[in-house]
């Protein structure tokens, strides 16, 4: 094997412009393979980043508007959440595991001589995981806060720095009272502020915020945990039902459209599932086709290179070497250039997916009122890192078996015959 290594070397010393260019095309197939894949990853990530967390099993349903007269009801009419939809929606069907309401308001937080105005959350605890909340320090809102309507909340992490007059150590908020309105609550978490919000979050316990806003408070959402309902024609069937379902309950034609409107996390987690599929299958074709410019100039190179030793293929078969140690000569010398040449493509590629993400992944765009990721986390993993090594061997095996074919098929007595 040392011999055989140390033959291709020779061999590519004898030719490095050819060997450099050949390499280059390989390389920048390479980069882009990486490159391409890598920014596809940021894509996607800013999208999982910007939207909603797509959690299965869940359906948000937000009160609408009546699109025609009904029942004595007027057209434009606004339908209104309550308990007692809450309790309608655990009826409604066996494949409801439970409904639970969300109800916000806005309203000032104090804390000592520092106050901020804040859009207050009354939640399940279920809805950290479908908004994405995460959490910093302490704890999200639980069960037993539920149960026990405590006064507890949760702050976004620019809230309490502002509340501690902008000491960056936001968790000695944490267990301290601070007044919502003119009511004390203790402090029992801190989330990452939300880059694409354009004021504070704060989160209390659903079952108290029902007892805070008791007059004239109505419910912002409904939301359904379900369960197996796993095809898209299921969930259709079943959202069209619910729709039917409530709208009776309310009093209004059951064929309105515009009453309610639904959204599916299940749904929305497959088709975001499937494009994403879809653009990482259509990523790795447009780097492949470009690594293929560099595979068929390999084997150019390679034929060429059979063809200028033809004489020294023709003298080794008159000494007995056999067809197959050539096809080996030939083929490792391709898999060598293409493998060197790629693991440099590689790191390139690689280098260029860090320094892209520590200039566009790292700072979100501001369009106004929100701030959107472009990209985030541009990169790419070890699992890609290793597909493309293989994906190198095999180019490299590909782009040397025709010429390898031809160097062991050559006559002893053509070869000396053409080197004449």
């Amino acid at each position: 094997m040392y011999d055989l290594f140390t033959e291709i070397w020779s061999t590519l010393r004898q030719n490095k412009l050819r060997t450099t260019l050949t390499g280059f095309a390989v390389s920048w197939g390479i980069v882009i393979i990486i490159v391409l894949i890598g920014t596809g990853n940021g894509l996607m990530n800013a999208l999982m980043n910007n939207a909603v967390d797509e959690v299965q099993n869940i359906i948000s349903v937000y009160p609408g508007l009546t699109s025609k007269a009904y029942n004595g009801i007027k057209e434009n009419t606004r339908i209104r959440f309550d308990d007692r939809d809450i309790s309608f929606s655990e009826q409604t069907s066996a494949n409801i595991d439970r409904a639970f309401g969300n109800l916000e308001f806005s309203d000032t937080l104090s804390f000592g001589s520092e106050a901020l105005s804040s859009e207050v959350y009354g939640v399940d605890p279920l809805l950290k995981d479908v908004w994405r909340i995460r959490m910093v320090s302490g704890r999200f809102i639980n069960k037993n806060d539920l149960l026990d309507q405590s006064k507890h909340i949760v702050i976004d992490q620019d809230a309490a720095t502002q509340l501690l007059g902008d000491d960056k150590d936001y968790s000695k908020l944490l267990g301290r009272y601070i007044n919502v309105g003119n009511i004390p609550f203790k402090v029992i978490g801190i989330n990452e502020a939300e880059e694409q919000s354009w004021g504070h979050s704060s989160y209390i316990p659903y079952s108290t915020a029902r007892i805070m806003r008791a007059e004239g408070a109505w419910l912002s959402r409904i939301t359904l945990e379900f369960h197996d309902i796993d095809t898209k024609e299921a969930n259709e069937a079943f959202e069209k039902a619910y729709k039917r379902s409530l709208n009776t309950f309310h009093g209004v034609d059951p064929d309105d459209t515009r009453t309610a409107y639904m959204r599916n996390y299940y749904l929305s987690n497959q088709e975001m599932g499937k494009a994403i599929r879809i653009m990482r299958l259509a990523l790795w074709i447009l780097g492949f086709l470009t690594l293929l410019s560099g595979i068929v100039g390999v084997s150019n190179i390679m034929l060429i290179t059979v063809k200028e030793r033809i004489h020294e293929f023709g003298i080794r078969k008159a000494l007995g070497a056999k067809p197959l140690s050539i096809m080996k000569l030939i083929v490792v010398e391709s898999v060598v250039i293409t493998a060197f040449f790629g693991y440099i493509g590689m790191v390139i590629g690689m280098l260029a997916d860090f320094v892209l993400d520590k200039t566009l992944g790292s700072h979100p765009m501001d369009i106004g009122i929100i701030q959107l990721y472009i990209f985030k986390n541009i990169g790419v993993g070890f699992d890609v890192a290793l597909e493309a090594t293989l994906l190198l061997i095999v180019a490299g095996t590909i782009a040397g078996i025709i010429p390898a074919w031809k160097g062991a098929k050559i006559r002893p007595i053509e070869a000396l015959r053409a080197e004449k």
